[in-house]
């Protein structure tokens, strides 16, 4: 079943805790997906991950570890006391493991394997990917191959024995019973059939109980949606490309903004009252995040210390000419990433590692141009449709996958388009800043020293300011970007995986420099006491 890319579940987002939305946040959705699949916080919990993936290098340093714990404590990735969770996982009483694993070649570069036992003793074996920007997928429960992503009402039915026939008779059931069904389908297992359900409506306490009491039924489980816009597939979009927005633009009368409204009404089922309470929400957690970043007292782990403090101010003041925007979004876009590297709550757009751009330039050129709150909302709602057009050929903004250029770049091309719509440009001048900002990025590979998100993902983010408002203020000066979004998204793909399979995940670059290579050791050893 193919999901609907929406705005507020895809590219202005996830809401959650720095440092990395595929590092933090998706291990943590994976890890609350298998605690409702066991029924309870379980006993005991042993999670392996791949020698060859990206999890060796970034499991501690990007607080993976406690990610994975929160969610199989049943806690969501941004509650108060995130960073705590050994503690909290010691007075639950669920004794926690991490192991590298040779045997793990199941989808991508950050997929795990999380062995659990309950209380009873029962154990549950479920194979799960995070796969960029806070999305996931679980890949199986035990040997059964299933589809989890999120963003339905997820029905899973276990059967008592591999029985194909009787899973037929549970499936029927369902059917007839779930109103608002967008999938269903019935895996054997050696041990046992499964009936997984996907709906857009919560299960009926009545269907529920009379599952349970099936004598060819085991348990029922239910796995509510962990994104905010739930999937229903009576929902068409009223567009799926650069150009037919640009059409749809054309046909409306209407800006690239009220087409990206229009767009998230149309996938999301809710009132444009419901998406614009959305999109504010999302503003005031950048603002809280630029101001908490500029903090003198910020700390965080790590190979650097914070600085936006003494760029604020300074940057294009006393002797160094001014870079008109710049000297607000360059030390923004650094707060806000700092922020993130202090565990601090933050907007991931469209990732952790690329937060700082899109508010840093948005939220800097709102104030220098005394715009609305209206303004604002409108710019960061283009922005977000930007990020969803760009996701083609299996873009899911993924570092791991498809370079930093999937990251950096795509977040570059999503404050372009939203600082066109600051500008009063058109559907095409934001398209075409987009598909610039990609250019200016195209090949850019994943490269974080250490396994953090700091060296040289900060000064990416920097960058990322500034070729974003070059890019856009270009374009709409006149300038030919001449190859258009959709070719430019599609060729990023095909670059990200030659990079990947040429380079591999991570650790290709900066992280083989000298420097690179003893700031790896020296972290390595400051982490080796917190490893349980």
């Amino acid at each position: 079943m193919k999901e609907l890319h929406t705005i507020f579940n895809h590219a202005l987002a996830p809401i959650t805790p720095g440092p990395s939305s595929s590092n933090t946040c998706g291990p943590v959705r994976i890890g609350l997906v298998c605690q409702q699949l066991l029924g309870e916080v379980p006993a005991k919990a042993i999670i392996e991950y791949y020698t060859k993936g990206a999890f060796p290098n970034t499991l501690y340093g990007m607080r993976s570890d406690i990610a994975f714990i929160n969610g199989l404590l049943g806690r969501e990735q941004n509650v108060p006391d995130f960073i705590n969770a050994y503690d909290n996982a010691k007075a639950a009483g669920m004794d926690v493991t991490f192991a590298e694993v040779d045997d793990l070649t199941v989808g991508g570069m950050e997929t795990v394997r999380i062995r659990m036992t309950a209380h009873n003793g029962d154990e549950l074996v479920v194979i799960g990917e995070s796969i960029g920007g806070g999305a996931f997928l679980i890949h199986y429960i035990d040997d059964c191959p299933m589809d989890i992503q999120g963003m339905n009402y997820e029905l899973v039915v276990f059967l008592k024995e591999p029985s194909d026939s009787n899973a037929k008779l549970v499936e029927d059931a369902l059917k007839s019973e779930i109103v608002k069904l967008n999938d269903i389908r019935c895996i054997t297992g050696s041990h046992y059939s499964v009936v997984n359900a996907k709906s857009a409506e919560p299960y009926s306490a009545e269907l529920l109980s009379a599952l349970e009491a099936r004598a060819d039924v085991s348990r029922v489980r239910v796995v509510a949606p962990i994104h905010p816009v739930i999937n229903d597939i009576t929902r068409k979009p009223p567009f799926t490309s650069p150009d037919e927005l640009v059409a749809y633009c054309a046909a409306h009368n209407c800006s690239p903004a009220k087409a990206a409204i229009d767009y998230e009404v149309a996938v999301s089922g809710w009132s444009e009252e419901e998406v614009r309470r959305y999109g504010d929400m999302l503003i005031g957690i950048m603002k809280d995040s630029r101001t908490d970043g500029f903090r003198s007292d910020l700390t965080f782990e790590g190979i650097v210390t914070p600085k936006a403090f003494k760029l604020q101010g300074a940057v294009g003041h006393g002797n160094m000419p001014s870079l008109g925007l710049l000297d607000d979004a360059i030390p923004s876009a650094l707060g806000i990433m700092e922020h993130s590297n202090a565990s601090g709550k933050i907007v991931c757009v469209p990732t952790g590692g690329s937060s700082g751009i899109v508010p840093g330039l948005l939220l800097s050129a709102a104030d220098r141009m005394n715009a609305s709150p209206d303004a604002l909302y409108e710019a960061l709602m283009c922005a977000g449709l930007i990020g969803v057009l760009m996701m083609v050929d299996g873009n899911e903004f993924a570092g791991g996958t498809h370079g930093c250029q999937a990251e950096i770049a795509c977040g570059t091309a999503m404050a372009a388009g939203g600082l066109v719509q600051l500008m009063g440009g058109t559907a095409q001048q934001a398209c075409d800043a987009a598909a610039m900002s990609l250019q200016c990025f195209l090949g850019l590979i994943c490269d974080p020293v250490a396994g953090l998100v700091q060296v040289p993902c900060l000064a990416r983010n920097i960058a990322g300011v500034s070729v974003a408002a070059a890019s856009a203020e270009a374009v709409c000066a006149g300038f030919e970007v001449v190859i258009p979004l959709d070719e430019m998204s599609r060729v990023m793909v095909r670059v990200g995986n030659d990079i990947t399979r040429e380079l591999g995940m991570c650790c290709s670059g900066c992280c083989l420099t000298p420097t690179g290579k003893r700031l790896i050791d020296a972290h390595d050893a400051a982490c080796k006491c917190k490893k349980v």
